[in-house]
């Protein structure tokens, strides 16, 4: 029965006006054997508003009012381009599209410089043929797993914001989420998982010409054999296709085709795959990163007025357990405008996994939103049956809102409601314990570690002074080492520092940090300590940090070298036979350590940090402090002041503290999250 219902609503009135857009229903076949062509682009090309046709050739476009005069563009490669005025379109519609004359499908003879030099023209044209200002555009995003009977774990949706940097640089654009939602069939296969991260970033990732991917650099040229396979069309354009894959004696990792406008080497698509030898490396980011079996890639370009846009891509991966993960994307809506970042609190970062991100329930979820249609399979493995209607049913607004009523009627729910998860009883009509309900997303605290490196300097002020050292002989008294030197007064010492920190509550940490000199001296600082922090910025994150700190200091002026005639002697155990020996004075503190610090969130996982503090001694002891020279493995040992020491300041015993009481830091560094 439902299948008939299927095909009765597809006959339907597919013209459906509403109060700001209109949605045509139709479907894209060949006109000589009628069979379906999938992934055919459907829209309104000057407006930048599209969607791509399913495996079944089927496509539903959502149309703003205000395009009604417009003309609806359906293109293919190998395909003349089909052209209707939006206005005439009352009913579903079928659009029988030609194959290209069959003398643009001529094999084109050439060699393989001529080729490269095509690829070479390409690459050059790109910022003339591309986007050379920022620009922000509306996308459809899709995500699913499979295990290794290809039934589905689970589907992920959303609709994005994409934001593209120039194609002058390689810098990567950001995403935030318009709203999202998931549907999770085998929860027990997830139960060990998160999903997969940065898979909403396709279209950043799998822009081929922005990342000038290998197989279109000149560098690799000699790594990869190059060939002209036709000449096809798309958009009427005459388009070389040319193939590509590992050079007999090359490195190539890849291997495909690409496709290049003839007049203007404009790229407007590429397919291409990892070659198993290629997939031995881990991480490719941005292609991909993990231990795949397999990985290919179809990629496509639209063309707005003289410029072409990044259209849609396709990735599908064959997981290390024979399951199969595929993302796509489709920009729905391109602004050819220029266009600024996108909010900052607003982005998704790369380390995020979409399956947990799901966005502001809303009644009519996709509304004016264009989508793409659903693979049969996975419609099948959604809810169990065969057509697409129940897998509309699955999402329906006015179930989603039923959902949402019972939701919130209901008392106790599992703690799986914490990550969107909920389970609820079967008195509604449908089973809902596979699915998963759109809620805000929040970027909740999770525990983490926290590393930073800096540099600064510590205000500690020693005096100009007439310094004099020796070390004794323990059973003869006799002198073993010994140096002198005019010390210059010196008010800091740079330092470098690095902490590990865990955040383990929203506004508390606990920190283990150590400290060295830049300079000549001996500065060894380690600390424990215990903090909290607050986030005083309602837009992008700006901490203040405060922390209470024990800390220990081993600090030392370097005195001299000292020439060692006594051979080999032991010192704490340690036996000292370098002919030279460097010689320190200072002291070791047991301090109170004050720490404030300003922190500036640059991305998720970085900030910029600059920090200062007071340090307050309440335990100092004297020492001298040795170090062999000259030697590989330096013997390094310190020596309480002692009668086995002489310690002489401008010709009088000296054993006194050579910092002041108290003093003063201050370091800017990073903090990597």
């Amino acid at each position: 029965m439902r299948p008939i219902l299927v095909f009765v609503c597809l006959l339907f009135v597919v013209s459906v006006y509403s109060q700001d857009y209109f949605i045509i229903i139709g479907k894209v076949v060949d006109s000589n054997n009628a069979k379906p062509l999938p992934y055919a682009h459907v829209g309104i090309p000057e407006k930048g508003i599209g969607t791509t046709t399913g495996m079944d050739g089927g496509f539903t476009l959502k149309v703003p009012s205000q395009y009604n005069n417009s003309t609806l563009l359906v293109s293919y490669v190998g395909y003349t381009t089909y052209r209707k005025a939006i206005n005439t379109i009352n009913d579903f519609i079928t659009i029988r599209v030609k194959a290209s004359p069959t003398d643009l499908q001529e094999i084109i003879v050439m060699d393989e410089a001529g080729v490269e030099n095509i690829i070479r023209k390409a690459v050059k044209a790109i910022p003339k043929n591309y986007p050379t200002h920022p620009i922000t555009n509306l996308a459809f995003y899709r995500e699913s797993r499979t295990d290794d009977q290809e039934e589905h774990i689970y589907l992920a949706e959303g609709v994005l914001n994409v934001y593209k940097t120039s194609y002058r640089n390689d810098n990567e654009g950001q995403v935030s989420l318009v709203q999202g939602r998931k549907v999770i069939l085998q929860p027990e296969a997830l139960s060990n998982s998160v999903g997969f991260t940065s898979g909403h970033l396709a279209a950043h990732r799998f822009d081929f010409v922005k990342n000038r991917e290998n197989f279109i650099e000149e560098k690799n040229f000699p790594d990869y054999a190059y060939w002209v396979e036709k000449i096809t069309t798309y958009q009427d354009l005459p388009v070389y296709v040319i193939g590509f894959d590992k050079a007999e004696e090359g490195k190539g990792r890849l291997k495909g085709r690409v496709y290049i406008d003839t007049s203007s080497y404009a790229f407007l698509r590429a397919e291409f795959e990892i070659r198993p030898e290629g997939l031995k490396k881990y991480d490719d980011y941005p292609l991909y990163a993990g231990n795949w079996k397999g990985n290919t890639y179809t990629v496509n370009y639209r063309k707005i007025g003289d410029k072409w846009y990044f259209g849609d891509a396709l990735r599908e991966g064959i997981y290390r357990d024979g399951g199969l993960y595929s993302n796509e994307v489709i920009i729905t809506e391109i602004n050819t405008d220029r266009s600024g970042p996108l909010p900052y609190l607003d982005r998704l970062d790369r380390n995020d996994a979409f399956l947990r991100v799901t966005g502001t329930y809303d009644e009519d979820f996709w509304k004016q939103y264009n989508t793409t249609p659903l693979s049969q399979k996975l419609t099948e493995s959604l809810v169990q049956a065969k057509n697409e209607a129940k897998s509309a049913e699955v999402f329906d607004s006015t179930y989603m809102a039923e959902v949402q009523r019972l939701q919130d009627s209901i008392k106790t729910v599992t703690s799986q409601s914490r990550t969107g998860d909920i389970r609820m009883s079967e008195d509604f009509n449908f089973n809902l314990d596979n699915y998963n309900l759109p809620i805000r997303r929040q970027r909740k605290f999770r525990w983490q570690w926290q590393l930073a490196a800096g540099v600064g300097l510590h205000l500690l002020e020693t005096e100009a002074a007439n310094m004099s050292l020796s070390y004794l002989n323990s059973d003869e008294g006799q002198t073993i080492l010994n140096t002198s030197k005019n010390l210059k007064a010196r008010a800091f010492e740079p330092i470098y520092h690095g902490d590990l920190r865990i955040v383990f509550r929203k506004n508390f940490f606990f920190t283990w940090s150590f400290s060295r000199d830049l300079w000549d001296s001996h500065y060894r600082e380690r600390t424990l300590g215990l903090g909290t922090q607050f986030n005083i910025s309602k837009y992008r994150p700006m901490y203040l940090r405060m922390g209470v700190h024990e800390s220990r200091l081993r600090y030392a002026r370097l005195i001299g070298k000292a020439d060692n005639e006594a051979g080999t002697f032991k010192v704490d155990k340690k036996k000292f036979n370098s002919e030279q020996v460097n010689m320190y004075y200072g002291n070791q503190t047991h301090n109170l350590k004050l720490t404030l610090e300003w922190a500036l969130e640059l991305n998720p996982s970085r900030e910029l940090f600059v920090r200062g503090g007071y340090m307050l001694p309440y335990s100092t002891r004297q020492h001298l402090y040795l170090r062999e020279r000259k030697d590989f493995f330096n013997k390094r040992v310190r020596i309480p002041t002692s009668d086995r020491t002489i310690v002489l300041r401008n010709d009088a015993p000296f054993d006194d503290p050579i910092t002041p009481d108290q003093s003063f830091f201050i370091t800017l560094g990073m903090v990597f999250k």
